[in-house]
């Protein structure tokens, strides 16, 4: 069952609040609001779990949450986020679709939530404008401000007109990357994902790389070696050890990927936390 949630005690009289969060950790889980909710990606990649659909938000994306909508976020890969997010009440977006004079069907009338990715000067632009609302005293002062600015962050939308298309992650294929973030099974390795995802090899690889932007065995390369690099974090086992308990075979191989991933040998990986203790 989804939470609804409201704006903060202290924001009712302005109409308006702010939060930035740092990591998916710190998002809430399925939700909607009574209010409205301009979300903006700072930096990183997330799934946007959003009415029963994933997409891949990244770095500039720009998204409108109308009340109803049901939404939370999740990790993609071992990407992180993120995030500002302005909520603000239905009284405020009211007033300023009726100041565009244009009908609230623009932003309502679709199945998703509208959604643009800002580069360029509006990317910078949006940035500080957002910003400034958490600079600015709650109450009659930040009232204002945000009255000022909303007009002009809804009329992005319609200026960069037709939704812009995203890049949604299928739900088959949400399922794969779940299943796949599980120990057992990116130890298990690439014949797990194939029978995990009930597929031939080539539309897989095909998808995650559409998808994903990684190949099937750089995905699961990525889990081994996020789990090598805690271990070697515990000090507890050898390199050795490690090599194969997170499922590499050779331990050339596991060395050239982790120095790829990580900048640096395992060896020297391990040195540099003893150095920093």
């Amino acid at each position: 069952m989804d939470i609804k949630i409201s704006l903060p005690y202290e924001n009712i009289s302005d109409g308006v609040s702010f939060l930035r969060q740092c990591s998916v950790r710190e998002t809430f889980r399925l939700h909607t609001h009574d209010f409205y909710e301009f979300f903006y990606i700072v930096r990183g990649k997330a799934i946007h779990e959003i009415n029963g659909e994933n997409q891949i938000l990244s770095e500039g994306d720009f998204v409108l949450v109308r009340p109803w909508d049901e939404h939370k976020y999740s990790f993609l890969d071992n990407f992180d986020m993120e995030i500002i997010s302005v909520g603000f009440s239905c009284e405020n977006f009211n007033s300023a679709v009726n100041m565009l004079e244009i009908s609230e069907d623009v932003f309502t009338k679709s199945a998703m939530p509208p959604v643009i990715n800002l580069y360029g000067y509006n990317l910078a632009d949006i940035y500080r404008k957002l910003c400034r609302i958490e600079r600015t005293p709650i109450g009659e002062e930040r009232k204002m401000y945000f009255k000022a600015i909303l007009t002009y962050l809804l009329y992005e939308f319609i200026s960069y007109g037709e939704e812009q298309p995203r890049n949604s992650v299928p739900p088959w294929l949400a399922d794969v990357i779940n299943e796949m973030s599980k120990r057992e099974n990116y130890f298990a390795g690439l014949p797990k994902l194939l029978e995990i995802a009930h597929s031939s090899q080539e539309h897989i690889t095909r998808e995650f790389r559409r998808h994903l932007d990684v190949t099937p065995t750089e995905f699961i390369n990525i889990k081994r070696l996020n789990f090598a690099a805690e271990l070697i974090t515990e000090g507890n086992m050898e390199i050795t050890e490690i090599c194969f308990a997170c499922g590499f075979n050779n331990l050339s191989h596991f060395y050239h990927c982790f120095k790829k991933r990580y900048g640096c040998t395992p060896k020297q990986f391990a040195n540099e936390l003893t150095d920093d203790r």
